[in-house]
């Protein structure tokens, strides 16, 4: 598949404002980042405002489905400190950071619940109860995300893999279970 130069600015894009936030990221920032022009970026977002939503994307959680039940907490855990540990993207943890530079905080609100709580909510059969247990599950999630990715806590050398998974997954997995 070929990139095409929007997918380039946006990509540039959403790596700037991952880590500066959108007060501290210029079109022509954006522009520098993909070796085009800033009329170039303007063409194809239309304005700093739309590039952020264009750029402010979150990869879904990883598919539930074929997990069982009481196996949810730990494959949750694992799946973050896997990312984690690899250096990899932590959608969780992205979602979480942009929301507060955002130009429109609630928007952004709004997407990190439609991809990360809403298919937990409805894994644990929808409903108030399953929105609080998915609620505090994502927290959870987020605060070892926080913590191991940002502060450098739990991390290789620090604490294994199994022995974080086996802990933090059951402390996960209590929040989720009905």
């Amino acid at each position: 598949m070929t990139t095409t130069t929007r997918d380039l600015i946006l990509r540039k894009a959403s790596r700037l404002f991952a880590e500066r936030g959108y007060a501290g990221v210029s079109i022509r920032d954006v522009a520098a980042a993909a070796e085009v022009s800033p009329a170039l970026v303007m063409k194809h977002v239309g304005s700093k405002a739309a590039l952020f939503d264009a750029a402010a994307t979150f990869e879904p959680l990883p598919p539930l489905g074929p997990v069982p039940d009481d196996e949810l907490g730990a494959f949750l855990v694992g799946d973050l400190v896997d990312r984690i540990r690899a250096g990899g993207s932590v959608p969780l943890l992205r979602g979480a950071v942009l929301v507060l530079p955002a130009p429109e905080p609630d928007q952004v609100r709004e997407r990190f619940h439609t991809v990360y709580a809403d298919p937990l909510v409805e894994r644990l059969g929808g409903g108030e109860q399953a929105r609080a247990r998915a609620d505090a599950a994502l927290s959870a999630l987020l605060g070892l995300a926080v913590g191991a990715r940002i502060l450098g806590l739990c991390g290789p050398g620090l604490v294994e893999r199994d022995d974080l998974v086996r802990v933090y997954g059951a402390a996960v997995q209590g929040l989720i279970a009905p």
